[in-house]
């Protein structure tokens, strides 16, 4: 017996229909039902927004139905709620998004990215040296939106902050990033390499590092801004950072290059313990 679920019409994307199969994965039938395509990224069949269920009996396809269902209304709720969130803020003429800084980060392009979608000025945002920082800004203001990168390995405390509300999130390509120098400076070969990086993508640094650098030593640091100030006075040899900052600090990149695709929440302060965060649209 094979049940067809068509996921929500053409207004879910491919992300929501893997949701929906994550969702369904997690109920447990053991070896008497299968889930096809078995591959989450096959990318043509989600894009026909459809998968088939085989069950073996008619007691696990009301029970697989029930979690479809379920799992559908959650996805559609959300995705409304999205809508009606960005339409809020496009509305808005009081936007401030406080986000990590200095001058050059990612976080301050995807800052600068969020306010272009939301066609308000690109200057909007305000720069802290933490994203502690930035969210201490939303109780004392003028900051009322806090942009945080997922990868940030501290966004558990800002996801368990009672005080804040998750509002949105999407997904934005970071500028390119690689491994930089000061301009026409010799490298020593004499001892490891200090280069410096914020925790988040260090775990790349084996990538760019391949056949340019032989041994290193990671000094970490809160943004990809402050490592490229570290090159700069001389703290370290390299760093991990992004064109933006390249650019602005003069530098030059001495290994391959990569964008990061990311996830990034949108919080603001929630007004009180009943402000429940899926239906209050009175944001700010």
């Amino acid at each position: 017996m094979t049940t067809v679920f068509q996921a929500i019409g053409c207004e879910l994307g491919l992300e929501s229909c893997r949701q929906v199969l994550r969702n369904l994965q997690s109920v447990q039938f053991g070896k008497a039902w299968k889930i096809s395509p078995t591959t989450i990224g096959d990318r043509a069949m989600f894009r026909q927004k459809r998968f088939s269920i085989t069950l073996t009996n008619q007691t696990q396809t009301n029970s697989i139905s029930t979690q479809i269902n379920n799992s559908t209304s959650k996805l559609i709720e959300y995705f409304d709620r999205s809508k009606k969130i960005v339409e809020r803020l496009e509305n808005s003429s009081n936007i401030h998004i406080a986000t990590l800084g200095p001058k050059g980060t990612s976080s301050e392009a995807a800052a600068c990215y969020l306010l272009k979608t939301l066609k308000k000025t690109p200057t909007s945002y305000l720069l802290f040296s933490s994203y502690e920082e930035a969210c201490d800004n939303l109780s004392i203001g003028p900051a009322n939106l806090l942009l945080v990168a997922n990868a940030y390995k501290a966004i558990d405390k800002i996801y368990m902050n009672a005080n804040l509300k998750l509002l949105l999130s999407f997904m934005w390509e970071t500028p390119l990033y690689g491994l930089a120098k000061k301009k026409e400076s010799q490298l020593v070969d004499d001892r490891p390499l200090k280069i410096a990086t914020h925790h988040a993508p260090s775990s790349l640094i084996p990538w760019f590092s391949d056949k340019v650098v032989k041994s290193y030593k990671i000094v970490e640091v809160n943004s990809t801004s402050e490592a490229a100030i570290q090159v700069i006075k001389g703290d370290s040899d390299l760093c991990l950072t992004n064109m933006n900052a390249v650019d602005r600090y003069g530098l030059e990149f001495m290994s391959r290059l990569r964008p990061i695709c990311m996830l990034w929440s949108v919080f603001a302060l929630r007004k009180n313990q009943e402000d429940n965060f899926l239906f209050d649209l009175d944001l700010i």
